[in-house]
């Protein structure tokens, strides 16, 4: 999958992590995937933490980080191998 290919499915996850979240995710690019990263709120409500969760599940792995300046959530999209 090229960035072009997964640029619809990248936007669309990062519009759902920013609605949810209130914070600009990041994008970063690796050989094997397109990471989406968000900021989480200090005291998410469920309302939120179940739109984050939704969000989350759309992508094909994701997880959560504890950092010196809060909680992160990130999401990767994989990349196809070309044939």
């Amino acid at each position: 999958m090229s960035m072009s290919v997964a640029l619809p499915q990248v936007v669309a996850l990062a519009s759902l992590l920013s609605a949810a979240t209130g914070s600009e995710p990041r994008i970063t690019e690796t050989a094997d995937a397109i990471r989406i990263e968000a900021d989480l709120p200090a005291d998410p409500s469920p309302v939120t933490r179940s739109a984050i969760l939704r969000a989350l599940g759309t992508a094909d792995r994701y997880g959560h980080d504890r950092t010196g300046n809060g909680d992160v959530v990130w999401a990767e999209i994989y990349r196809e191998e070309t044939q």
